[in-house]
C-alpha cells in the first residue's frame, strides 16, 4: 500500500486489486487509508471471493487464478478503451501470468508493462516463467536479484533494488514528547521492537531472553491480539523476565511511531527459522533508523546493500548473549549511537517512497 501511495503521490492514477478472503479480523475498506497512513489517492478494487482463513490450498489457488483472469481482462479492456498507459505491478507470481497473457496477445493495441516484485526466489515454472517474460524485476536486495539471475539468465537491467523505502511519516516529535504521549515516564533506558507479536514469531524469543541478561532496561513491544499478548507475557513469566511492556495491537499503525521515537534502542532482530535471510530485508529496520536513535539488529548479507558498521551496531543471529551486548553498548555509549544515528538518518535520505516510486517510474520507462 505504501509503494501504491508513493506512486499516486507522482499523479498518478493508482488502483489497488485484491481478493476479498472472509477472516475473523477483515480490516474495512475505507480503513486502509487510515491503517497505513495513506497521504494520496489510492483506489481499491475488491474481487471478491468464496476463500475463507483456513480454505485449502488448491481451492485457493484456482479461485484466485479466476479471479485474477478476470481482472486482468478488465484492466485490459480498459487500457484498450481509454487509452491508458498502464503498468501492472504484483509479487504474487500467480496474480501476474493472466496479465503477461493478455499482453503479449494484445502488445498492438495495450501496450501495458509488467513488473514482478520479488521478495523471494522460488524454483519453480510459474515463478520463472513469469521472471522472465515480464517486463522488469523488483527484487528486495542485491543477493534476490543475483539468486533470481541463477535460475533465470537475465541482464541486471532488468532489475531494479527496492530495499525497503521508507514512508514519509506524519508523526514528528521530539523524544521527550513521544515519551509523554505513550506514557512511559520510568528512567530506565527504553528498548523497542515494534512488529508482529506471538509465540509462533521465534526472534522473540532470542529478545526475551536478551531482556533477561539486562534486567536494569525495559523492554517494550508494540502489537499482538488479546491471545498473542497473554500468550508472550506467560512466556516471560516463565522465563522469569518481569522488564517487559506490552502495548496490544493498535487500529492505527501509525502510532507505533511514537514508540520509535521514544525508544533510546531500537531492535530489529529476525533468524533464519522465521525468514529466509539471504533474501530478507525488513523495511522496518529502515523506518527504525529514520527515527535519530540507534538500531541494533543481526548482520546478514541481505542487509548490506544498506547497512554498515557506520549506520547501526551489528550483532551476531541466535545469540541472546550478543544481543544484549549491542543492547548495552548503545545505551552506555552515546557518542557511538549518536553517530551511527546521525548516519543512519543522512542514509534514508535516498531511500524514501517519493525518491524511490521516482526511480521505479523512471526504470519501467527505460524497459
Amino acid at each position: 500500500m505504501r509503494l501504491c501511495d508513493g506512486f499516486a503521490g507522482h499523479g498518478n492514477r493508482v488502483t489497488v486489486v485484491y481478493p476479498f478472503t472472509y477472516m475473523k479480523e477483515n480490516i474495512r475498506s475505507r480503513e486502509i487509508p487510515g491503517a497505513y497512513g495513506l497521504q494520496n489517492t489510492v483506489h481499491r478494487r475488491r474481487l471478491w471471493t468464496p476463500l475463507k482463513e483456513h480454505s485449502p490450498k488448491l481451492w485457493r489457488f484456482l479461485i484466485l487464478f479466476l479471479a485474477f483472469t478476470f481482472s486482468a481482462l478488465r484492466i485490459t479492456l480498459e487500457g484498450i478503451l481509454l487509452r491508458r498507459r498502464t503498468l501492472i505491478i504484483s509479487r504474487d507470481a500467480k496474480s501476474l501470468v493472466p496479465a503477461i497473457v493478455f499482453r503479449k496477445l494484445l502488445a498492438w493495441l495495450f501496450p501495458a508493462k509488467v513488473i514482478y516484485i520479488a521478495s523471494e526466489v522460488k524454483n519453480n515454472r510459474i515463478y520463472k516463467w513469469v521472471v522472465k517474460n515480464a517486463d522488469g524485476v523488483m527484487a528486495g536486495v542485491t543477493s534476490t536479484r543475483e539468486a533470481i539471475r541463477k535460475i533465470v539468465p537475465l541482464n541486471a537491467d532488468r532489475f531494479m533494488l527496492s530495499l525497503a523505502p521508507v514512508p514519509a511519516s506524519t508523526v514528528h516529535c521530539t523524544k521527550l514528547e513521544a515519551r509523554k504521549e505513550i506514557g512511559y515516564n520510568d528512567p530506565a533506558p527504553l528498548v523497542v521492537y515494534t512488529g508482529k507479536l506471538g509465540m509462533d514469531v521465534h526472534e522473540l524469543r532470542y529478545i526475551f531472553e536478551a531482556a533477561k541478561l539486562v534486567p536494569g532496561y525495559n523492554f517494550l513491544f508494540t502489537g499482538g491480539r488479546p491471545a498473542a499478548v497473554e500468550a508472550v507475557k506467560k512466556h516471560c513469566a516463565a522465563l522469569g523476565v518481569n522488564n517487559v511492556i506490552f502495548t496490544g495491537f493498535f487500529n492505527d499503525s501509525t502510532y507505533v511511531r511514537y514508540y520509535q521515537l521514544a525508544a533510546d534502542v531500537l531492535v530489529s532482530y529476525y533468524t533464519a527459522m522465521d525468514h529466509l535471510v539471504e533474501f530478507n530485508y525488513p523495511q522496518k529496520v529502515n523506518e527504525y533508523m529514520t527515527t535519530g536513535n540507534v538500531v541494533v539488529t543481526p548482520d546478514f548479507p541481505a542487509t548490506r546493500d544498506v547497512l554498515n558498521e557506520k549506520n547501526v551496531i551489528f550483532v551476531q543471529p541466535d545469540s541472546p548473549k550478543d544481543l544484549a551486548r549491542g543492547v548495552r553498548l548503545a545505551v552506555e555509549d552515546r557518542a557511538l549511537s549518536e553517530r551511527l544515528s546521525r548516519q543512519a538518518l543522512l542514509d534514508m535520505r535516498e531511500l524514501t517512497f517519493e525518491k524511490r516510486t521516482f526511480e521505479f517510474l523512471e526504470f519501467a520507462e527505460r524497459l
